[in-house]
């Protein structure tokens, strides 16, 4: 009897070691795997800080690699993908309660639980396909006000130069017009008022360098970069780039198919026409609950009706738009060759004798504003391709 009971108390020590031991092991083990967790993130912080070095460390950039950092920054980006994180839950949650639907008493119970079982999951389908589309309009969406905001920038930056030079003009023609003065050609009144016109075009480059730091500013927003930061220099010029081969039809055919909004009204029709088929096979068409399910889905149809006009007329609009900003552009191609060749010969006749200083200064002046008005063009026409192919799905 002793004996039995010795071997329990021993064999109780040894469990109670055992014990001890497996917990000891346990918490090794979940202290090892969370070291591993908290190397692994670290490594991961330091990737991402020295991918944020390597930006910094650029020197100059150009449209894509904008882009590209504007998107690995966004935080936009990261909020959708939680969204489709979440809709793919709520589609495995749908699939999960349409599995476990029990049976059903009368008409309209069992008229909700097929929808349960054979709607609501291809609903969460949805959702979460439209979750995707969603993001890849607001990636699309930031490429085209990082392409618009370039654009700013380099309009600010040829009007500050153009207005520099504006000002070099103002000055020479100062220089002239004291020499007149000195030979009472002119008035001390004519000299004061060129003089209140140079302040006023000093006033105009101090805008204009304004101009460009807002438009800096905004490129940082775009890119999620500090304002207190210096913007990268980026390797862009302004430049007229035709649409080649454009078919308007077409455009509007890539626009509709592009469209998010357009899609879920697409897949709406497709969820009521299964309302509707599986209400029909439990009440007549002259129940009210058919009735519903009916309008319903006359309603989304005339709604995805008007969609695909709406959208129509604004690709069409948009395209005729982008057609009379590429004649201006030419119009004004052409004008500067005019303006550029009268400047020409202006240098010819005033090496001559023919023409005044003062003729001159005006031909260059002229040219100067020719050259001006033709990057305006350009300028505006940009802003509308750009505006067009995003709405069409042309710059994906």
């Amino acid at each position: 009897m002793k004996s039995k009971v010795l071997k329990v108390k021993v064999l109780k020590k040894v469990t109670f070691k055992i014990a001890i031991f497996l917990i000891i092991m346990s918490m090794i083990n979940l202290l090892s795997f969370n070291v591993a967790i908290a190397e692994e993130e670290n490594a991961e912080e330091l990737k991402e800080d020295k991918k944020q070095i390597d930006i910094t460390a650029l020197t100059s950039m150009n449209l894509e690699q904008a882009i590209e950092i504007a998107i690995n920054n966004s935080v936009q980006c990261k909020i959708d993908d939680i969204n489709i994180a979440l809709k793919e839950e709520a589609l495995r949650q749908a699939k999960e309660n349409a599995t476990f639907v029990g049976d059903a008493y009368g008409a309209e119970r069992i008229l909700n639980n097929r929808i349960i079982k054979e709607v609501r999951p291809f609903e969460a389908e949805i959702s979460l396909e439209i979750a995707r589309k969603t993001k890849e309009d607001n990636i699309n969406n930031l490429k085209a006000n990082i392409k618009k905001a370039v654009q700013n920038l380099l309009m600010a930056q040829i009007e500050k130069e153009v207005e520099t030079k504006r000002l070099d003009i103002l000055l020479e023609r100062y220089d002239l017009m004291k020499g007149k003065l000195l030979q009472g050609v002119i008035t001390e009144k004519d000299l004061v008022d060129l003089e209140f016109s140079i302040e006023n075009k000093r006033m105009d480059i101090v805008k204009a360098g304004e101009k460009i730091e807002i438009a800096e500013n905004n490129i940082k927003k775009f890119l999620n970069l500090p304002f207190e930061s210096k913007l990268i220099k980026i390797n862009e010029i302004m430049k007229f780039e035709l649409i080649i081969n454009m078919d308007v039809n077409k455009a509007v055919t890539s626009a509709i198919n592009n469209s998010t909004s357009i899609y879920k009204l697409v897949k709406d029709i497709e969820v009521k026409e299964k309302i509707l088929e599986l209400t029909g096979q439990y009440f007549p068409e002259t129940n009210i609950n058919y009735i519903t399910a009916k309008y319903n889905l006359e309603d989304t149809k005339a709604a995805l009706d008007e969609a695909k006009l709406n959208l129509e007329v604004s690709v069409k609009n948009s395209y005729s738009n982008l057609l009379n900003l590429s004649d201006r552009v030419y119009l004004a191609e052409r004008y500067l060759a005019i303006i550029g060749e009268k400047y020409n010969l202006a240098q010819i006749k005033y090496k001559n004798g023919l023409i005044t200083t003062d003729a001159l200064i005006s031909a260059k002046e002229a040219l100067l504003n020719a050259e001006y008005q033709r990057y305006v063009a350009i300028y505006n026409y940009n802003l509308g391709k750009i505006d067009f192919e995003a709405m069409c799905g042309l710059s994906n």
